[in-house]
């Protein structure tokens, strides 16, 4: 069975070589390059937009160095920004997306509460765990079986069986990003083009009651990031937050439940951090991104080129 369908999904049907985004180990792997980092080094931290929209290797073919990527879909930084502060020896250039969605809850969120599983995985991982990453890695990418996309299991929810009384169909996430070893994330050509893929990620993200949930937890929230921040700049590191693009209902409704001078522009003047919003720049606020939410990735390499500029404009990654 194993021969027939690796052969399918590696030649007949488009199988997309990639490890799996939501690895933890992987995240962990490069966790632990930190403490090895010098002052001209970069880190980025966030959710899913910083993820999806940075290319590091473009990155590093323009500035020399490749950033850490610790950004990670669906979470919140919440509890991986503490612990780079408190736990490492970093005193670079920490990058900090914000999706307000996400960024902006409290530490026991759904959001966060992803953020914390992968530093606690960094800690607190058996040797037993350490050596079955060791193994999967080696053959993650290589093997179709594997990918929670398209293995067995994720296939017997794609039959199509009507509802029936009280029994749904499944949310199924369309495929959208291959993820290199580096944890550098590329949106697959499908989801760029194909109306159908970008409508069912879509009718996913138009699920949720859009609503702030922590609205009455705003100061807690950002004292919990202005103070991490100082912490930071007084060990000699340096702090730039970025608000990548967004479209459709995101474009929407995020203004209304998280208004700007209450949090973006807060955020910025009681960090004393510089800040890029992509509403601020001509270029990047006319992205448009497929799925309302991540960029293509013409424009990811776009972005990445118009962050590295604004950074250099302003002091924080060196101007060669």
């Amino acid at each position: 069975m194993l021969v027939p369908y690796e052969y399918y999904w590696g030649t007949v049907k488009y199988f997309p070589k990639s490890y799996d985004v939501e690895s933890l180990g992987l995240w962990a792997d490069w966790r632990g390059e930190i403490d090895d980092l010098e002052k001209d080094d970069v880190v980025i931290m966030g959710s899913s937009r910083g993820h999806f929209d940075i290319n590091i290797h473009l990155w590093d073919s323009i500035t020399g160095r490749r950033p850490i990527m610790l950004a990670y879909p669906g979470s919140s930084p919440f509890h991986p920004i503490e612990d780079l502060v408190r736990n490492s020896d970093f005193r670079g250039l920490l990058i900090i997306s914000t999706a307000p969605g996400l960024f902006y809850t409290v530490a026991d969120s759904w959001g966060a509460g992803r953020g914390k599983a992968f530093v606690d995985h960094y800690h607190k991982s058996t040797y037993a765990q350490r050596f079955n990453h060791f193994i999967f890695k080696q053959l993650d990418a290589k093997f179709a079986f594997l990918d929670p996309s398209i293995n067995y299991r994720s296939l017997i929810d794609h039959l199509p069986f009507e509802n029936r009384d009280s029994v749904s169909d499944p949310e199924i996430w369309p495929p959208m990003v291959t993820m290199d070893r580096y944890r550098n994330i590329r949106m697959i050509p499908q989801m760029e083009t194909d109306t159908v893929l970008q409508k069912q990620q879509t009718d996913i993200w138009d699920m949720p009651v859009w609503k702030n949930r922590y609205v009455d937890s705003v100061d807690v929230i950002m004292s919990h990031y202005v103070g991490l921040v100082k912490e930071f700049k007084e060990k000699g590191g340096r702090v730039a937050f970025i608000r990548p693009p967004v479209t459709g209902k995101y474009l929407e409704n995020e203004p209304v439940m998280f208004p700007r001078d209450k949090y973006w522009d807060r955020l910025l003047e009681e960090s004393g951090s510089p800040g890029y919003h992509f509403q601020d720049n001509e270029m990047t606020s006319k992205m448009n991104p497929p799925e309302w939410s991540h960029l293509n990735r013409k424009e990811a390499d776009l972005y990445t080129k118009i962050i590295i500029d604004l950074l250099k404009q302003d002091g924080l990654i060196n101007s060669e």
